[in-house]
């Protein structure tokens, strides 16, 4: 009874590490379509006419001076489609694809932000240019990093990070190295994870405002 309950479990195990895999694999392929499909659509002359060559999105800009770390700039875009079935003459919309780019300091952020039809997070990928690390080979026991954080999630809950890093040595580019991946992610980056969940919602809150404003009809 014990064998049989043993390899129960065990094809049980099989079948959600294979579900989870290709889960994250189709989260990389709907990012890479639609990463393919802006490349495409920006780079050629805009034609408010024809959908066929028209990217449709909206673009935020905001600028303004923080006390401590001068001037600051934000650039978020927002790519949405259309939702099907409704009988509307102009379909609703839903937010599929956010990027922001902004700076504190000389240093530049950069994220991205995709989601599904429920308008919940399916994926994170984000860029941090500085970040300090302990390291007690270093002066004052502290290590710069650059730091790319990848996470996906189905229905709004994590599932699987990759989390690469590498050394800042003044201009010096060094390759990136995994430095957590797995899909329960360890203390030392839950609050990053939470941070950027965070950011995503008031990014669609915001997607949500933008759209009911200009598209209100």
């Amino acid at each position: 009874m014990r064998k049989r309950l043993f390899i129960v479990v065990c094809l049980m195990a099989c079948i959600q590490c294979g579900w989870a895999q290709n889960t994250v694999e189709s989260i990389r392929k709907r990012y890479a379509d639609i990463k393919e499909m802006i490349t495409e659509k920006t780079g050629e002359e805009e034609n408010f006419n024809d959908g066929a060559t028209f990217m449709q999105c909206y673009k935020v800009e905001a600028s303004h001076w923080l006390p401590g770390t001068g001037g600051h700039r934000e650039n978020i875009t927002f790519y949405f489609d259309e939702k099907e079935g409704k009988d509307e003459v102009y379909s609703s919309h839903y937010l599929t694809f956010a990027t922001t780019k902004y700076n504190y300091s000389a240093l530049e952020y950069y994220e991205e932000y995709l989601y599904d039809e429920d308008g919940k997070i399916a994926f994170i990928y984000a860029f941090s240019p500085y970040e300090t690390n302990e390291d007690e080979g270093s002066p004052n026991n502290e290590l710069s990093l650059q730091i790319e954080y990848r996470f996906y999630f189905n229905k709004g809950k994590m599932m699987h990070a990759v989390i690469k890093t590498r050394p800042v040595e003044g201009n010096a580019t060094t390759p990136f190295k995994v430095d957590f991946e797995g899909n329960k992610l360890n203390e030392k980056y839950r609050e990053e994870l939470q941070r950027y969940m965070d950011n995503a919602e008031k990014y669609r809150k915001l997607f949500d405002t933008l759209d009911e404003t200009t598209y209100g009809y």
